[in-house]
């Protein structure tokens, strides 16, 4: 008997055989960053056991890890915590790290596109953001947050930055998110009790040491319920009254208000920290102790301008200020408030000698976006998309920062890398055009044409064993390598 096909069988028979030709297919993904977002999405990936899968991440840096080796905190080793994770990577062959690799110089960006299904950019940023006023880029005394945590945290970018805390007594710290929280304690906590047993870079310990700060103030141009910082790392600063650095207060003035407010949960915990510690300065003062180091909040300042300082041109006299009112609003149904920042005809300055800006970070597009078609939002630094998925283009996604912003943390990250892995898998599934991209074959051939000296994971858990040997001399976690070409001998 001849069989009949109704439309719905064909339709099956169709379905079972391109899923089966797509399971013989190999599905080549190449990840753009070693960054958290980029080992989260490529570790849910892999979790599909899926043979027909390569994942290759390429690094501009030797090493891997991104922010969480280099932006985080020495004194938040949980946050760290995450590296062990992303280490279950070298144990599947699917995945292969190429470090030390320049994606647009050593290998170009169409190349990827040539020999893999899908590319997936999850690098950080890479620029930061700017005041806009003469003389931040090439004054000594004003150092932009990139640099200063990079310098402390042992990124070999920033290893002869060189800060001239040694001749500063007064620092201004202007932004209030995590970053000039992180800021503020590494310049004030003491290098015995504090740093010293953290993975900070030694340079910066020997520099902390000469130290002469006494004063940071973190300023801020909107006002408190727009504060930035978590109340965790609020509390953080606060609680170095116990290593002997005290909360200095705010301008009471600007802030009477609040007290009336009816603030929801996080706004009540902050406010309640304040109210907590800002009389513990002044019974220090009360009991015949006057604390070396004090630590001032202040908003409502747009900085304006920088007075360098006549004894001493490297360093400043003061920053300058136009100073902003406020209005707070009641968002109608809600417990939560809005607040109107407005300039007014006011100036105000601030003395000290050294002004870190920390106002949040942007990526930059590789070179070739523009050529291939890929979107970029280049006053955002963001590359446009939805969920993920790079407008306009089929073979293209994105996450971490270039994908937001540079906002959130660790736990955003891993739901954001994981509900993208989704959907990437998705597509990888439905793969039928029965064309099987050389992936990591040509890869490495173009590489070793151009006799780029590439790290894979076994250089770079070589260069980690020194790190831990190195940290274990003097009692530290690990100390860092500070060089890249000390990296690449450590490893070949």
């Amino acid at each position: 008997m001849t069989p009949t096909f109704t439309r719905f069988t064909l339709a099956y028979i169709s379905r079972r055989f391109l899923s089966t030709t797509a399971c013989r297919l190999s599905k080549k993904v190449a990840v753009v960053g070693a960054g958290p977002s980029g080992f989260y999405t490529s570790l849910n990936l892999l979790k599909d056991n899926d043979p027909s899968l390569q994942i290759d991440m390429f690094e501009r840096n030797p090493c891997p890890f991104g922010l969480v080796r280099y932006g985080v905190a020495p004194d938040h080793p949980e946050v760290k915590n995450c590296q062990e994770r992303f280490q279950d990577t070298r144990k599947d062959e699917r995945f292969k790290y190429y470090g030390n690799v320049t994606v647009g110089i050593d290998l170009k960006l169409k190349e990827l596109y040539d020999n893999y299904d899908i590319v997936v950019y999850a690098y950080g940023s890479n620029k930061e953001n700017k005041l806009g006023i003469p003389g931040e880029d090439d004054h000594p005394g004003i150092i932009n947050s990139k640099a200063f945590v990079g310098w402390y945290n042992g990124s070999p970018e920033y290893k002869d930055l060189d800060p001239p805390l040694d001749k500063v007594k007064s620092v201004v710290i202007i932004g209030n998110g995590n970053v000039a929280i992180d800021i503020a304690r590494v310049l004030l906590a003491p290098i015995e009790s504090h740093w010293k047993m953290t993975d900070i870079s030694r340079h910066a310990i020997e520099q902390l040491r000469k130290s002469k700060v006494e004063k940071v103030t973190i300023v801020a141009r909107k006002g408190f319920l727009e504060s930035k910082f978590t109340n965790k790392e609020f509390k953080e600063l606060f609680e170095l009254y116990k290593e002997g650095v005290y909360f200095g207060g705010w301008p009471k003035q600007k802030f009477v208000t609040l007290q009336d407010l009816k603030l929801g949960r996080v706004d009540k915990r902050r406010l309640s920290l304040v109210n907590k510690y800002k009389g513990l300065l002044e019974k220090e003062n009360a009991g015949g102790k006057t604390p070396r180091r004090v630590w001032y909040l202040d908003y409502l300042k747009s900085p304006i301008g920088f007075k360098v300082n006549r004894a001493d041109p490297e360093l400043l006299e003061e920053v300058i200020f136009r100073d902003n009112s406020i209005k707070i609003e009641r968002i109608p149904n809600t417990r939560s408030y809005r607040s109107i920042i407005t300039p007014t005809e006011g100036f105000s300055s601030i003395n000290c000698q050294l002004v870190i800006p920390s106002i949040g970070y942007k990526c930059k597009p590789l070179p070739e976006f523009k050529k291939l078609g890929i979107p970029f939002d280049e006053k955002k630094g963001v590359i446009p998309n939805v969920d993920g998925k790079v407008i306009g283009r089929n073979d293209s996604y994105c996450v971490g920062w270039v994908a937001n912003g540079s906002r959130g943390n660790i736990n955003s990250t891993v739901m954001t890398s994981g509900l993208l892995a989704e959907i990437i898998q998705e597509q990888l599934n439905a793969k039928n055009n029965n064309i099987d991209k050389p992936g990591r074959k040509v890869t490495e051939e173009l590489l070793g044409k151009r006799n780029v000296n590439v790290v894979n994971w076994d250089d770079w858990t070589t260069i980690e064993a020194f790190e831990k040997m190195k940290g274990k001399e003097s009692g530290k976690p690990m100390e860092k390598v500070t060089d890249f070409k000390e990296m690449l001998n450590i490893c070949k």
